[in-house]
């Protein structure tokens, strides 16, 4: 009997430990699973878009040396800047139980990833008049740019503006992500993109024909007479084009290009140069062939830390002894946000609720995040003689 008693317990105690020993293995792999950041990018890696997409990858990698970290691994897929191509891509990491992904680049390819609800996506598009519930946003949108914007016209005390929108496919967009509210003191108005009709649509927004009628009246009138006053008074006003001021301010140009430089041609064409207001475009990208155009000298524009941006590509071509692509220093900062969040939480990372609560400071600039998408702290700059130069 005693024997038997002694064997029960000594099966008792194997079996006891057995359970422990294999409780402990599997909370040492859950463990070590936690301590492996798994990021999925989702890039175009072939066709037109290849060395953005290349170029992306490049700044993660960077980032991820930047950090020093060996428990970050890295999936790239490639999107072909294509939605069903991917989806396919986006169902691949849920297989892999991948929860995290950069990508991708194009607000289209966005169209099917609200079918993975447990992967989060952060893509780099700056288009927002739509979003899937788990795509975070993190381009440099229109509503970051006509913030800062806004705050700088209301510093300087300039309250009559106008935002002039191309008609062109992106004119139903650029409305859409507008913050109505927000901008409501904004007067929108959209013109043709033709050349041959900028001139003609500026003039009308400047009154031209009215400003050239009152200088022509007013030099008849003077003309007549023969006081001294007037005849020096005829004298200035021979040597301008218009007489008048116009009912705005300030202008925002949402255009590149040749676009642009007819609108801000138009402006002065219609004797409404930058002495007189003040006239901005949106992000740039701190483009050097602004500085051969003479139309859009003291042209402002708001985007992010030029100072950061220079040494980002420094470092990017002495690594890859190649240039770097504008958005690819939103991935850089991306990477370091994505393993900052992880830190804070490993076993139950919710990114909705950690991004609703943090203030950020990047390469880029500082952001935070709303309605799933980035805020950015944008600076104002000046195109001046060969340079961009920071005003606020």
């Amino acid at each position: 009997m005693k024997k038997k008693l002694t064997l029960i317990i000594i099966t008792y105690l194997f079996l006891t430990m057995n359970l422990l020993f294999a409780s402990q293995i599997k909370a040492e792999e859950v463990d070590k699973k936690n301590e492996i950041l798994k990021i999925g990018v989702l890039v175009p890696l072939s066709g037109e878009f290849n060395e953005i997409g290349q170029s992306i990858l490049n700044s993660i990698k960077l980032a991820t040396f930047s950090l020093g970290q060996k428990n970050i691994e890295i999936y790239p897929k490639n999107s072909g800047g294509d939605p069903n191509i991917t989806f396919n891509a986006a169902n691949e990491f849920k297989e892999m139980g991948i929860k995290i992904v950069i990508g991708p680049i194009f607000h289209q390819s966005l169209e099917k990833l609200d079918e993975f609800e447990e992967i989060t996506f952060f893509s780099l598009t700056n288009k927002t008049h739509w979003l899937p519930k788990n795509v975070v946003a993190f381009g440099i949108n229109i509503n970051s740019q006509l913030n800062t914007i806004k705050k700088y016209l209301k510093k300087n005390n300039f309250s009559k503006t106008i935002f002039l929108i191309p008609q062109n496919e992106f004119e139903n967009e650029i409305k859409e992500s507008v913050d109505k509210k927000e901008f409501s003191s904004f007067k929108i108005i959209t013109y043709d993109t033709d050349p041959k009709k900028i001139t003609s649509e500026i003039e009308k927004i400047t009154s031209y024909d009215q400003r050239k009628r009152n200088l022509n009246r007013r030099l008849k009138i003077l003309k007549k007479s023969d006081l001294y006053k007037d005849k020096k008074e005829y004298e200035k006003l021979k040597k301008k084009y218009t007489l008048g001021n116009v009912n705005f301010d300030s202008v925002i140009i949402a255009d590149f290009g040749e676009n642009l430089k007819s609108v801000l041609t138009s402006f002065k064409y219609s004797d409404v140069t930058d002495d007189k207001v003040v006239f901005f475009t949106i992000n740039q990208w701190f483009d050097e062939s602004l500085f051969e155009e003479d139309a859009m000298k003291n042209l402002l524009f708001p985007s992010i830390n030029y100072k950061s941006f220079n040494n980002y590509k420094k470092e990017y071509f002495k690594t890859f002894n190649k240039k770097a692509s504008e958005i690819s220093l939103l991935a850089h900062d991306l990477l370091g946000l994505i393993y900052y969040l992880w830190q804070e939480k490993k076993d139950q990372m919710n990114i909705e609720k950690l991004l609703s609560k943090i203030n950020f400071k990047g390469l880029h600039s500082k952001f935070s995040f709303k309605n799933n998408q980035s805020y950015q702290n944008l600076n104002i700059y000046r195109i001046s003689e060969k340079s961009f130069s920071k005003i606020n």
